[in-house]
């Protein structure tokens, strides 16, 4: 279970509870964790990016705090957000009964088409709430793609992201936009296969339902 947070904090207390979160998903609590304050969003959350030290491997993270900065509020890791372990419910790396991860199906999803003679479009939709929306494209290793992710109307705060998961992938990402950026995105890809482009909200966007249009222009080299 999460520690029960005591008072309003300050950001150094954010980055050690964050720390410490990290160690309990991965269920290593000898693994060296380092985090960074990023600051207050605009819709009052706080951000706290970090990376664990595995044994054989490092992982990224992030934490999001309520706006007094003394309760976690969302907590994201292998590319996916994950409500279950904010809720107290334990880790994906605890065995359980049913041996089964906390993993969401897919929403909605859409195959990816260039026009003839064009090697990029520009896709338009709305993210509502938990919602989100996977974008399936097919790329060959070594081809570059390209994302730009734009907010077109919200009655919000706008805050959408993407991840860029992998042929074969079951969640694990390689790219994170709500840690690296949602603009002006160059990937060279590593293998070739069906590449998916997962939409989401963050925030108060994804807890209170909010609506957050978007347009974002894809193109493979």
């Amino acid at each position: 279970m999460l520690a029960a947070p005591v008072s309003a904090q300050s950001p150094e207390y954010m980055m050690e509870d964050c720390r410490n979160n990290s160690q309990i998903f991965y269920q290593d609590f000898e693994a060296r964790s380092e985090t960074i304050y990023q600051g207050q969003r605009t819709d009052g959350t706080h951000a706290v990016n970090g990376t664990i030290y595995l044994e054989n491997r490092s992982e990224r993270f992030q934490c999001s705090y309520n706006p007094a900065g003394d309760m976690l509020v969302e907590f994201s890791a292998e590319g996916q957000i994950w409500p279950g372990f904010v809720r107290g419910d334990g880790s994906p790396y605890m065995a359980s009964s049913t041996g089964a991860s906390e993993r969401p199906a897919s929403e909605t999803a859409a195959e990816v088409t260039f026009a003839p003679g064009d090697y990029g479009t520009m896709l338009e939709g709305a993210i509502v709430g938990r919602n989100y929306f996977d974008y399936s494209l097919r790329a060959n290793a070594g081809q570059t793609l390209y994302l730009d992710l734009n907010v077109d109307g919200t009655n919000g705060d706008g805050t959408i992201y993407f991840n860029v998961l992998p042929p074969g992938s079951t969640g694990e990402a390689i790219y994170n936009s709500s840690m690296d950026g949602n603009s002006g995105v160059t990937l060279t890809l590593p293998e070739s296969g069906v590449y998916v482009v997962r939409l989401y909200l963050m925030g108060n966007d994804r807890d209170t339902g909010k609506t957050v249009g978007y347009d974002l222009d894809v193109s493979i080299n």
